[in-house]
């Protein structure tokens, strides 16, 4: 979200609290009380009676209603319902983002990354407000062309295990490595590999500390659970370790296993719905919503329960094969 210009949004805040407001992040606006806001009383009565505690309970009404100069109405329209897209890590994540090392990766011993395209950080919130770190293995195509993580068929998989115990938004997703690497060569030494591996605990220290309600770990895999389990900043935080999306076997009752732990070891965004999977269907999955994706990616890619992308037969390092559908 960006922040409001605070020059329209001036007149709305009660002036006892303007001073104090003028530097909060946006998510913390969006959790101001009602009675905070210069509102006409027969106004804030409506709200009130609409149900209307915070600025962010706003959303449930027509910003019509509020008689307020078409300035302020702009300004709450913008920090209510925008962006739509991710926006991209803000300065401490990017500088952080910045200093991966990278030639150890383009340098490990048997080049067994896919390094030709970029590397995958994220996807989700970086603005403080995730409750649960989710920790993959590597990115494939899907990824790579969105420049998120978890955006493919096992992206869309782990989306729908975090929908299940309601998380629909509060959430951070990082991978064990930061490049694809063939599968036979994901191998615990190359995930306890110092490079790569004293990195990588710094990512997950910064999303510890920059996120206060963070209580969960998802762990998708046994080489994000080597990872996890060699990260000392784990302590004081709930690891529940799932298999990976793409398991062949055996999925749905491992999911269905630790469904009920992880639901009690957050506080969720929505209703949860702790009903088992189906060990004789396919797993259900929920399209990767398009605030955690680049403003512009394809409005197909990351939705469907499929990937949509592969490496290229006869080119496989250097090009990647998009289908629309």
């Amino acid at each position: 979200m960006r922040q409001p210009s605070f020059e329209a949004l001036h007149d709305l805040v009660r002036p006892a609290r303007r001073k104090e407001l003028t530097a909060v992040p946006p998510a913390a606006l969006l959790d101001l009380d009602i009675h905070d806001l210069e509102l006409p009383a027969g106004t804030a009565k409506q709200l009130r009676d609409l149900g209307v505690q915070r600025v962010r309970d706003l959303r449930l009404v027509d910003l019509k209603l509020v008689t307020l100069s078409p300035a302020v109405i702009d300004e709450l329209i913008c920090l209510l319902y925008y962006p739509k897209h991710d926006p991209g890590p803000p300065c401490g994540w990017e500088r952080l983002f910045e200093r991966a090392p990278l030639a150890a990766y383009t340098g490990y011993p048997g080049t067994p990354f896919h390094t030709r395209f970029g590397p995958v950080f994220y996807r989700g919130r970086l603005d403080g407000t995730a409750k649960v770190l989710a920790v993959g293995q590597d990115p494939a195509t899907d990824e790579i062309l969105a420049g998120r993580a978890f955006v493919g068929d096992a992206g869309q998989h782990a989306q729908d295990f975090l929908r299940k115990i309601g998380i629909t938004s509060s959430y951070l997703m990082v991978n064990t490595v930061l490049y694809g690497i063939q599968t036979a060569n994901l191998t615990d030494a190359v995930v306890t590999d110092p490079a790569l591996a004293t990195y990588r605990n710094h990512l997950l220290d910064y999303a510890k500390s920059t996120n206060p309600g963070l209580t969960l770990v998802l762990a998708f895999g046994s080489r994000a659970q080597t990872a996890v389990a060699n990260w000392p900043g784990a302590s004081g935080l709930y690891v529940v370790n799932l298999y990976h999306p793409s398991a062949q076997t055996g999925l749905a009752a491992n999911w269905n296993t630790h469904l009920p732990d992880a639901a009690a070891h957050v506080t969720p965004d929505a209703a949860q719905d702790l009903s088992p999977y189906s060990t004789s269907a396919p797993l259900p999955a929920t399209d990767v919503p398009r605030h955690d994706l680049p403003f512009g990616i394809p409005p197909f890619l990351g939705t469907g329960g499929v990937t949509h992308s592969a490496r290229a037969t006869g080119a496989f390092e250097t090009q990647i094969v998009l289908t629309a559908p």
